[in-house]
């Protein structure tokens, strides 16, 4: 595969992804409007604290395999051993079914242990729980089964079901338990039900179009050895991470009030839109990446890696914009003008999490060549970057602290990673075009927060299209792109065309059939 073909395979696919998470948005939305408008507030905050019980397990019980499982099916492929990829498969579906059970066991008595005696004493949260463990086999396997179409690179599946089944049904089934005026187990059953509704749909379009040949040989041997190896860092990285965003709000809440962590809480999650397009594109990137490794071509990832980072941090940079000049504008009309307070948090936040974009596919990259325990390390000294900062200057400043402890530690993973796909596979980012991208953006945020300040700007959505406008016409005529990427673009176009004219009818006619 060529580098034009992957890029191309990429970006388009991405642009799936991306769109379907969009839909997911919008769909949680409208979910949580008709959860919050049925249940009490109390009720709802005893849903929502389940939830990321079961998340939490979920997430361990997945073993990390949903990330291992598609790079090691395209690696395979790249390789030409299909014969080991039905071994992975199999060896994959097993552990995750066999760690499903126990997170069923043990995580209601961990979490009975752990908060029996504590914000649970009456045991309403557990009640929630006992009845929503069941859905972690089911979620599992999906995951699995979602990972597996995504090593074939058929990603359009995680839109099919997580994006578009999964929330329509939960949607429909919530909407259901409203109208029939259930109690809070209603709910909780409902939401069991669509994901028992999800899988079996799943399994339908497994047994009618698996990605496949399946040979059910259990067999445990250098393939699943080589998985466990890989993926078992995966899941401690990605629990670090997570235990990094829980970091800042329990410290906040230890040092600080409880006006204080609603602010910053409601303020974090928007720094997650700067990660959603090299997000989308991540999850093609490692399949298509890791088929190339597996097929020796190392000189393609290069062009790949340096031509999708600049392209990704290009797009994501007027989302930064916007953060960035306009922070209290843009948390008054989302929230209200009680949480204008938090705009210097959101303007280093942004500063911190723009690093994931801008240094672009490094994780991935270092993910695709096997990597995985460089990962874990990375993690471990992020996450205690984060905490021993968070100690340190939490108690001073507030969320302002929490704020730069996270950008301080995210930012740092980023840099590490970098280093080391610069040091191990000779690759970086930064090309003569990238460099002038970076000053352009910088020139561009300069003069906004002067013209801002100068000019009385209030942050109306005119202004803000306007330097949109401006920005793209800046960009074209700074020639940060040359020949070949113009002609990528032009076949992306034709690419997109026909999988709007064409591909996602067939798709979705399948799907129903």
């Amino acid at each position: 595969m060529s580098v034009n073909d992957s890029v191309n395979r990429i970006v388009v696919g991405s642009g799936v992804i991306f769109a379907g998470t969009l839909a997911g948005l919008l769909f949680e939305i409208f979910i949580k409007g008709v959860l919050t408008s049925y249940l009490s507030p109390t009720d709802f905050g005893t849903y929502s604290l389940a939830l990321t019980v079961i998340s939490i397990t979920g997430a361990v019980a997945t073993l990390g395999l949903h990330e291992g499982v598609p790079r090691y099916i395209a690696y395979f492929r790249g390789r030409h051993e299909e014969n080991k990829i039905q071994e992975l498969i199999i060896s994959a579906i097993m552990m995750g079914l066999i760690a499903s059970v126990l997170a069923m066991l043990v995580s209601p008595v961990l979490f009975e242990h752990l908060a029996g005696k504590g914000f649970d004493a009456q045991g309403k949260i557990l009640s929630v729980v006992r009845i929503m463990i069941f859905a972690i086999p089911f979620t599992i396997v999906l995951n699995l089964a979602v990972a597996i179409y995504r090593g074939f690179d058929r990603t359009n599946v995680n839109m099919y079901f997580y994006s578009i089944i999964r929330p329509v049904s939960l949607l429909g089934f919530a909407s259901a338990a409203v109208f029939l005026g259930v109690s809070l187990r209603g709910i909780v059953f409902a939401d069991l039900l669509s994901m028992i509704f999800t899988f079996g749909i799943m399994s339908v379009y497994f047994i009618k179009r698996p990605p496949f040949k399946p040979e059910w040989k259990l067999k445990f041997g250098e393939p699943t050895k080589q998985l466990i190896r890989y993926s078992l860092p995966l899941l401690i990285s990605a629990t670090l991470l997570n235990i990094m965003t829980w970091t800042d709000t329990i410290m906040l809440g230890y040092f600080k009030s409880t006006e204080v962590v609603g602010v910053y809480s409601a303020v974090y999650p928007l720094v997650g839109f700067l990660s959603m397009i090299i997000g989308s594109m991540g999850f093609v990137y490692i399949p298509v990446t890791s088929k190339l490794w597996g097929e020796n071509k190392p000189e393609s990832l290069g062009p790949i890696y340096q031509i999708l980072t600049k392209w990704c941090f290009m797009l994501t940079f007027p989302v930064f914009a916007l953060m960035f000049v306009y922070p209290e504008f843009l948390l008054t009309k989302l929230y209200g003008a009680e949480y204008a307070s938090g705009a210097l948090v959101l303007r280093i936040l942004a500063l911190g999490f723009v690093t994931n974009p801008y240094f672009g596919f490094n994780y991935h990259t270092i993910m695709a060549s096997g990597d995985s325990d460089f990962l874990m390390k990375c993690s471990v000294a992020s996450a205690g970057m984060n905490a021993l900062l968070n100690f340190i200057l939490i108690p001073q400043y507030g969320m302002v602290g929490a704020a730069v402890a996270s950008s301080t530690s995210f930012a740092s993973i980023e840099v590490l990673m970098t280093l080391r796909t610069w040091r191990k596979q000779h690759m970086h980012p930064f090309t003569s075009m990238y460099r002038r991208v970076t000053l352009v953006d910088i020139f561009i945020v300069v003069f906004m927060l002067t013209a801002r300040k100068a000019l009385l700007l209030s942050g109306a959505v005119w202004e803000y299209a306007a330097f949109v406008i401006v920005y793209f016409v800046i960009i074209k005529a700074a020639n940060v792109l040359d020949s070949t990427e113009l002609n990528m673009i032009g076949e992306i176009r034709k690419a997109i065309r026909y999988n709007i004219r064409i591909r996602i009818p067939q798709a979705l006619k399948s799907l129903a059939s």
